[in-house]
């Protein structure tokens, strides 16, 4: 390997900090589709802490819906072991929204099955969701202050109740207290004030012993390692995950999304519109690799979204630099490879897909966090006729979000923020496609879009989880090539 196309590892601590399972600072989850005949959007907004409550909103427009359920489903026990459906109330002043509350009890890959009958019948919508502890709730300072107030006043009463019993209550109404009742009551209180102080003492102890347990539940990304290596003009990316817990088989094996083991965004820090979806292969348990196209030099931000066979989605996260440009590979790409070194265009211009088809961003210009529907975008060619898209990786197209600084990332699909590798898991597992040990038997399924579709616009279900600059990619397949269109955003609190 030439020293000017040695990968350098960049630590981003911070970056690492806000991984959420799947995506990275964007923990809501999206998703579009039918429940039986019926079409509706759900949002579903775990909890920060688990055992903990996820708030679930559903979109279901159709007069014809009588009632809507939400129930949770985990993922060892499946759907006979799940408790039964909640039923979602409907949103006051908001027709065809419906809201509803789940304990999720224990941390990894849930689904929230959707359930709506109406008119036309019933059906039901599987959200894959990932449960996991991000956080420890923590008192606000006025609490703490009201506790410290009240458990000061409790010590002092049971000292003083201690003190009064052996002392004054031993009297008569009216009488004094002789000095040796006196001795003995002070004796009493010292030793009550010993034997609370002890307690208050072992009770702050078992407290932090307590929070340290649950601190050692938290999430955390797995730590992973990245090198990029030329040989013969043939450069590769190889992305190790070298997390103990991945390497001692704590972590269950990964499953194929969209036909690929792992979907990895090589981003640019540096030059903004450089982005590189790519389809490693896994050389091992712990081991993805692939070829590189011809990036130029810089810095650059590394996601790998992969599925466990469990259905929990995850993001590893990492980075590296070129110190210089990298050559066309001498290895042929996969077709379902992309990259794009374009610029990227304001959300009120409309960026170019080649062969004078163009994408238009169709939603709020000026997009504010938690608005959903502002990724809608309309494509026009020369003739007015819609544009013909063909199956990319079983969708229509596919979007990435990332704010400027890397602290959001989040790869989409018209159904939203779900891998369908998530849900074909829990079909499976309820079916019972499963091997003696475990693992999933995988056949036919995931099939997703099949055919070429004319279309004149699409959607990703999203909204902006906080304020900042972002960037976002829209990837189409037309004319059987990958076609990227790359946007700036600014968006507002």
């Amino acid at each position: 390997m030439s020293a000017p196309l040695r990968a350098t590892r960049v630590a981003l601590a911070l970056l690492m900090a806000v991984v959420l399972a799947a995506h990275v600072g964007s923990p809501d989850v999206y998703w579009s589709g039918k429940a039986g005949p019926y079409p509706i959007d759900v949002v579903v907004r775990p909890p920060q802490v688990v055992p903990g409550i996820a708030e679930i909103l559903v979109r279901a427009p159709d007069a014809g819906i009588e009632r809507v359920t939400v129930r949770p489903v985990y993922w060892r026990a499946g759907s006979r072991g799940a408790p039964s459906a909640d039923e979602a109330k409907p949103v006051q002043n908001a027709p065809g929204m419906y809201s509803g509350r789940l304990w999720l009890m224990a941390g990894g890959s849930y689904s929230v099955d959707v359930g709506v009958q109406g008119r036309a019948g019933q059906g039901i919508a599987v959200v894959p969701v990932a449960a996991v502890a991000t956080g420890q709730l923590q008192l606000s300072g006025g609490l703490r202050i009201l506790l410290v107030v009240l458990g000061t006043l409790l010590v002092a009463g049971v000292i003083t109740a201690v003190y009064a019993a052996a002392g004054e209550s031993q009297v008569p109404p009216g009488e004094a207290i002789p000095a040796a009742r006196r001795r003995r009551a002070r004796v009493a209180a010292s030793i009550a004030a010993a034997i609370v102080a002890v307690l208050v003492l072992g009770g702050a102890k078992w407290w932090t012993a307590e929070a340290k347990a649950y601190a050692s539940t938290l999430y955390t990304p797995l730590r992973t390692q990245v090198v990029v290596r030329d040989s013969a003009g043939a450069p590769t990316i190889t992305l190790r995950v070298v997390d103990t817990n991945f390497r001692e088989g704590r972590v269950s094996a990964l499953m194929p999304d969209h036909g690929r083991i792992a979907h990895l965004f090589v981003v640019g820090v540096d030059t903004v519109g450089v982005l590189a979806h790519l389809h490693p292969d896994q050389v091992d348990f712990q081991t993805l690799r692939g070829p590189l196209p011809p990036l130029p030099a810089g810095k650059y931000r590394v996601f790998a979204d992969v599925v466990h066979e469990t259905g929990f989605q995850r993001t590893l996260v990492d980075s590296l630099t070129l110190a210089a440009p990298l050559a066309a590979s001498a290895v042929r790409l996969d077709r379902d490879d992309a990259w794009f070194t374009g610029p990227l265009v304001p959300v009120s211009s409309a960026a170019s897909l080649g062969d004078q088809i163009t994408l238009a961003w169709a939603g709020d210009s000026q997009p504010v966090v938690g608005r959903t529907g502002v990724l809608h975008f309309t494509l026009h060619q020369p003739s007015g006729e819609p544009v013909t898209v063909e199956p990319y990786l079983g969708m229509t197209g596919h979007a990435v979000v990332m704010r400027d600084d890397g602290k959001v990332y989040v790869h989409l699909h018209p159904s939203g923020t779900s891998a369908m590798a998530s849900s074909l898991a829990f079909a499976l597992r309820d079916r019972g496609d499963t091997t003696a040990d475990g693992r999933l038997r995988m056949g036919a399924g995931e099939m997703g879009m099949t055919s070429p579709q004319p279309i004149r616009e699409i959607s990703f279900p999203y909204a902006f989880p906080s304020p900042g600059r972002y960037r976002v990619w829209v990837q189409l397949r037309i004319r059987d090539s990958v076609r990227t269109a790359g946007f700036e955003v600014a968006v507002k609190q």
